[in-house]
C-alpha cells in the first residue's frame, strides 16, 4: 500500500468537496420524538471530474493517475485545490499551544509574536500533524483573531479521531486528508479527433 499525490498537470471540470456521516436517527412511534447518535466519525468526501475533450498527452497524465491508484489499494493524498491557503491572515510555522485530546473541537494553536492579531476564518482548512492515520483534516468554524503573543483559539469539526500533543505542527498550506476510491470502476471516452474525455473519480476519506 502507497500514498499517491495529486499530479501536476491534472485540469479539473469539476470539484466536489462534501461529507458522509455515519450517524442513526431513531423516532418514537408513539410521541414522535427523534433521538441520533453516532456509529462512527464522518469522513471528508471528493469527487472530480476533468475537462472535456484531453489531448492523448493530457489524457495520459489522468490514465497514469489512475493506475497507481491500484483500484482501491493505494491511497490519494488530497487538497482542496479551491482553497489551498486560508481566507484569514494566519501564516508561518503553526503549532498547537498545548494538547489537544480525541472529541475536542477547540484548539489553541500559536505561531509566535509575528502572527499577533492575524485571522483564521469560517471555512479554512487546517491539517494537525502529518502522515497517513496520524494527521487530520479539520475546518475551521468560526471567526478567530490571534492575540498579542499570536495564539488564536479556533472551533473547528469534525471532532478529533486522535489525541495531539502540544507543539504537534499545524499545516495551512494545502493541508490533507487520504482518500480511497469508493467505486471499483473507472472508465474514459473518446472524444471524437483524437480527444479524450469522461475521467472522473469518486472518493472517501480512510486513514488506515
Amino acid at each position: 500500500m502507497s500514498v499517491i499525490s495529486l499530479p501536476a498537470g491534472l485540469q479539473f471540470g469539476s470539484w466536489t468537496w462534501g461529507q458522509a456521516d455515519y450517524s442513526l436517527t431513531e423516532i418514537s412511534d408513539q410521541t414522535g420524538a427523534a433521538s441520533s447518535r453516532s456509529f462512527g466519525p464522518p469522513r471528508w468526501t471528493l469527487a472530480f471530474t476533468s475537462v472535456e475533450a484531453l489531448s492523448r498527452v493530457q489524457a495520459g497524465v489522468w490514465e497514469a493517475f489512475f493506475a497507481q491508484l491500484r483500484g482501491r489499494v493505494n491511497h490519494l493524498a488530497a487538497y482542496d485545490v479551491l482553497r489551498p491557503v486560508p481566507q484569514g491572515t494566519m501564516r508561518g510555522s503553526l503549532t498547537l499551544n498545548s494538547s489537544a485530546a480525541a472529541g475536542d473541537v477547540t484548539l489553541s494553536i500559536t505561531g509566535g509574536g509575528g502572527q499577533a492579531s492575524t485571522t483564521l476564518l469560517r471555512g479554512d482548512w487546517l491539517q494537525l500533524s502529518s502522515g497517513l492515520g496520524t494527521s487530520q483534516l479539520v475546518k475551521v468554524c468560526a471567526d478567530a483573531t490571534a492575540n498579542g503573543s499570536g495564539v488564536i483559539s479556533v472551533t473547528v469539526e469534525p471532532p478529533l479521531r486522535l489525541a495531539f500533543v502540544g507543539s504537534t505542527v499545524v499545516t495551512w498550506s494545502a493541508p490533507l486528508a487520504y482518500f480511497k476510491r469508493s467505486t471499483g470502476r473507472i472508465e474514459w471516452r473518446s472524444a471524437g479527433a483524437g480527444f479524450v474525455s469522461g475521467f472522473s473519480l469518486d472518493l472517501l476519506e480512510q486513514w488506515s
